[in-house]
């Protein structure tokens, strides 16, 4: 008995001794042909039935592995599958660098949804053209994350926004250099897009995810690498099909790969058109180049030279009232074109072109240290197109005054007869509702005037084009150094200089001679005052003509420097990382025009705006095993407030926001990951809150009868909210994915505001409240599901189905209309409701299809070689043809007199119904 407690307890000991021999395993994923990083990649231990994923960097790592002879597998989706002996036999061991090889054949399957195409516009305005949120999300598309996919491709489509954050919460990066506009903080993916072969390299952190190249905004970052070294060997030919914005594209990829005397190059054009979009009228012309070089000047260094381009013109759509739907009888109706000797011509036109170069250069002494830097020109253009009158009916088909509602909501009591005659003139050809440019070019032409000199066809209606004229120099370096197998360290600096030029210029006389340079606003409220209605008093009663510019001229010049650092530390059990960002950030107005009402604020430079700005954030993922992990991150970030809500009117004067202060930023999330064979999940949960925020919205206001610069200060918001994301492989080929997702984007204060009149003189304005408090921000559906089911073949082809739904769309609201002045002394009943309530949009049930199949060309035509494939790819969104409204706003003019909500109607955007997208390439 003695014997056996002894000989138990012995066992025991010896078990408790064998137990505590676990270690950890780490390792680094790199492709055999880039030698690049490859994020997402899942490996195995099969014997202990344990997963990893990869990180941005290639990194995986394994915790409380037992002592032992197993194996790790490597294995994604368009990888060929790789074994490695592994032997655990130490408490810490690093299998350092595995090299795997790309699987040709599964390449068409990297992206399994169709390419989005990311057009930047500004946020829902009066002058959104409501494309600009059809894809925001070009940069979550590089990532596998099922939630993050779903993001992009399946509720991207119709306005979804990510945790409802706006689109400068996601810091975008290129060859190391912040793309980041720094005026409007957002990255515009339209300055290469078409450029699909070349840009397909990014690595994606989400949410307060430590990153590579920076320190991350709220929705995370991407990093690009665009050099030529990273480029896979390959000529690629392709050819797409869509009914979207674009019909056709045609696209030429050429790349060396790094090539034994160190040098590889890199070459990429293609073309995208349509002579008309999903939208009538909304044409698109677009071209794209790169050009890349790389050097490997010996074992530790390398240099890289990269530079592209997409110069592109687009017609613009429009968002519309249900009238003129209605009246027009399409969803899709366009009020901005119209027809022109037989062919359509739209009056609102995006050219943009801001060609970019970078150079770069990559320092790795030994395996544990690496040095980034590189510097950036960018240089050219954006501009906006819209018809500009004076003394002359406004000429716009969708005009209010035009519309039989005009007459219906007659203050003086409707008018039943003439509504009814202006519905049947309208609806009797429709013709009359879109822009009648024959009568604008017999008016101008008719007009016969003499103006300072000046005998000619004076315009009474032209073309003007708001034009931004950009140079900006970016510089950047980072340093990465693994200190130990548990530490790493990131630290680098980055510098911008922004120089922008924005003024209005003549675009098209539209059969007259000249334009005068004058103000109709100032000569609406000061009659017979020579000097207030002049544009610029250096050149009194200008006479413009195309080219020339008019109405406002300013200069603008941004400043942007900040430190980053970021430590990483891996242990056993738990994962940390803190992150910590100190920056100066600034700007200034320089007017060109001496603007005749305010001629001593507006020629000459402004004072110059400093901020210090300040950003920590800090996580820990705790490992339960090797499939089960717990993790919460926090952060507190200040922003400085924008250059167009800093200036009250940038456009006339130096006027500005008096004490300007950054903005508050303190956010949190927490979730549970889930990796095994197969299923893995994320539940994650956020609440971030917003404060001290300042909006500016610029509008005409009907009872000052001007345009008016509404101040709002002090603005507090929140956003909260949940996520799921399941992925299951039900089989070797078949799987299913669900997502979904639920939030809250709204307003949490009763913010000051003051109103600014563009045409008054007066320094001196009131300050009110805006009861918005509870109101929901509009950041497109904030309920988002999707099921999807996916099948992909051993013999290389894959079809997947998503079946959609998104719910608790809220427009965008008109803050004026929730003041007491817009109220007054109604009483609770539906004219108040009218009012103050916010419009909830129908939800929305779509279906997606998509298929695609990989062909290896050699096993039908042996003389071709081995590594020639052709792709084809397919696919159709909302088969159901679900036309609903996917967003929209409240017009920020309102009849304070009447107090009638639908004097000015919300105005609304159609999502697309059903659309395709088709893409052929041969690969060689």
């Amino acid at each position: 008995m003695k014997h056996s407690f002894i000989t138990g307890l012995l066992l025991l000991c010896s078990y408790c001794l064998f137990a505590q021999q676990e270690a950890l395993i780490k390792g680094k994923i790199i492709s055999s042909g880039t030698k690049r990083e490859i994020a997402e990649v899942t490996v195995n231990i099969p014997e202990l039935n344990l997963q990893a994923i990869t990180d941005g960097s290639g990194d995986f790592v394994f915790s409380n592995v037992p002592f032992g002879n197993y194996h790790l597998i490597a294995t994604t989706g368009f990888i060929h599958t790789d074994t490695i002996p592994l032997t655990v036999n130490e408490a810490i061991v690093d299998v350092e660098t595995i090299e795997v090889s790309i699987d040709d054949a599964a390449t068409s399957m990297e992206s399994q949804q169709l390419p989005t195409i990311a057009l930047e516009e500004s946020a829902i305005s009066s002058d959104d053209d409501g494309v600009s949120d059809q894809n925001i999300s070009g940069a979550l598309t590089a990532s596998r994350d099922p939630f993050l996919a779903a993001s992009s491709y399946t509720f991207g489509p119709l306005r979804y926004q990510l945790r409802g954050y706006k689109r400068d919460q996601m810091e975008v990066y290129l060859n190391g250099i912040m793309m980041n506009d720094v005026e409007s903080g957002y990255a515009s993916w339209n300055q290469w897009g078409g450029l699909n072969d070349i840009f397909r390299n990014q690595s994606v952190t989400f949410g307060l995810e430590p990153g590579e190249a920076g320190f991350g905004g709220l929705i995370g970052s991407s990093e690009i690498d665009a050099t030529a070294a990273s480029q896979r060997q390959q000529t690629r030919i392709s050819y797409s099909a869509s009914n979207r914005t674009y019909s056709n594209r045609v696209m030429v990829t050429h790349s060396t790969g790094m090539m034994r005397n160190g040098w590889a190059f890199s070459a990429s054009a293609s073309k995208r058109w349509s002579d008309d979009g999903y939208v009538p009228g909304t044409y698109y012309n677009a071209y794209s180049y790169y050009l890349g070089v790389s050097k490997q000047l010996n074992d530790k260094s390398s240099i890289h030279l990269t530079t592209f381009g997409a110069p592109t013109s687009r017609g613009k759509a429009a968002p519309v009232t249900k009238e003129a739907i209605a009246l027009a009888g399409d969803n899709y109706y366009n009020p901005n074109w119209g027809m022109q000797d037989g062919e359509v011509r739209n009056s609102k036109v995006n050219n943009s072109f801001q060609p970019t170069t970078i150079l770069s250069y990559q320092y790795k002494p030994n395996m544990k240290t690496s040095l980034n830097a590189a510097f950036a020109f960018q240089t050219g253009y954006n501009g906006n197109t819209s018809l500009d009158w004076y003394n002359n009916p406004d000429p716009r088909p969708d005009y209010y005054r035009y519309l039989p509602s005009y007459f219906l909501n007659d203050p003086n009591g409707p008018n039943y007869e003439q509504a009814e005659a202006t519905r049947e003139y309208l609806t009797a050809d429709p013709n009359r509702m879109q822009i009648d440019w024959n009568r604008i070019y017999q008016n101008n032409m008719m007009n016969q005037r003499t103006v300072n000199g000046v005998t000619g066809r004076r315009s009474l209606v032209i073309l003007g084009e708001d034009r931004d004229d950009v140079n900006r120099y970016s510089f950047t370096t980072n340093l990465l150094k693994n200190i130990n197998e548990h530490i790493t360290i990131r630290t680098g600096v980055a510098g911008m200089l922004q120089m922008t030029e924005s003024y209005r210029k003549v675009d098209d006389l539209l059969g007259g001679d000249y334009f005068v340079n004058l103000n109709q606003f100032a000569e609406r409220t000061y009659v017979g005052n020579v000097q207030f209605n002049q544009n610029d008093l250096n050149n009194p009663n200008s006479i413009v003509k195309v080219g020339d510019k008019y109405s406002y001229d300013y200069k603008s010049q941004f400043y942007k420097a900040y430190w980053w650092g970021q430590s990483s530390f891996v242990f056993n059990k738990v994962d940390m990382f803190l992150t910590a960002k100190v920056g100066t950030e600034g700007f200034m107005r320089d007017g060109q025009f001496k603007n005749g009402l305010f001629p001593t604020k507006s020629f000459g430079s402004s004072e110059t705006f400093n901020f210090l700005t300040y950003a920590v954030k800090g996580g820990l993922t705790y490992k339960i095993d090797g499939r089960n992990y717990l993790y919460a991150n926090g952060g507190v970030m200040t922003n400085a407030p924008s250059f167009d809500n800093t200036f009250i009117s940038p456009r006339t004067r130096n006027d500005a926001i008096s004490e300007p202060k950054t903005e508050m930023i303190k956010t949190v999330e927490a979730g549970y990951l889930l990796h095994s064979p197969n299923l893995t999940g994320r539940l994650s949960g956020f609440v971030t809150d917003m404060t001290g925020l300042t909006d500016i919205k610029r509008f005409y206001h009907d009872d000052y009868q001007t345009f008016v610069n509404y101040v709002m200060r002090n603005v507090d918001m929140r956003n909260l909210g949940g996520e799921l994301a399941l992925q299951a492989k039900i089989s070797p080929s078949f799987s299913a994915t669900a997502v979904a997702t639920w939030m809250q984007a709204f307003y949490t204060n009763e913010p000051d505001v003051s109103i600014y009149r563009d045409d008054d003189t007066s320094s001196k304005v009131g300050t009110s409240k805006v009861y918005i408090k509870n109101y929901y921000v509009a950041a497109g559906p904030q309920s988002a599901y999707t099921l999807g089911l996916n099948y992909k073949s051993p013999k290389y082809w894959y079809a997947n189905v998503n079946f959609n739904y998104m719910d608790r769309n809220y427009i965008d609201i008109n803050p004026s209309r929730r003041t007491a002045e817009a109220v007054g002394l109604l009483a609770d009943g539906v004219e108040k409701s009218a009012i103050l309530a916010q419009e909830k949009l129908p939800g929305i049930f779509t279906m997606d299809v998509f298929a695609g199949i990989s062909i290896k060309v050699n096993k039908y035509i042996h003389a071709a070689s081995k590594n020639s494939f052709i792709y084809i790819n397919a696919g159709v969104n909302n088969i159901l043809n679900n036309q609903s409204i996917n967003g929209g706003f409240e017009q920020l003019r309102f009849d304070y007199s009447t107090q009638d909500a639908n004097r000015y109607p919300n105005k609304y955007f159609y999502g697309y119904g059903i659309n395709y997208f088709l893409n052929i390439s041969y690969k060689f």
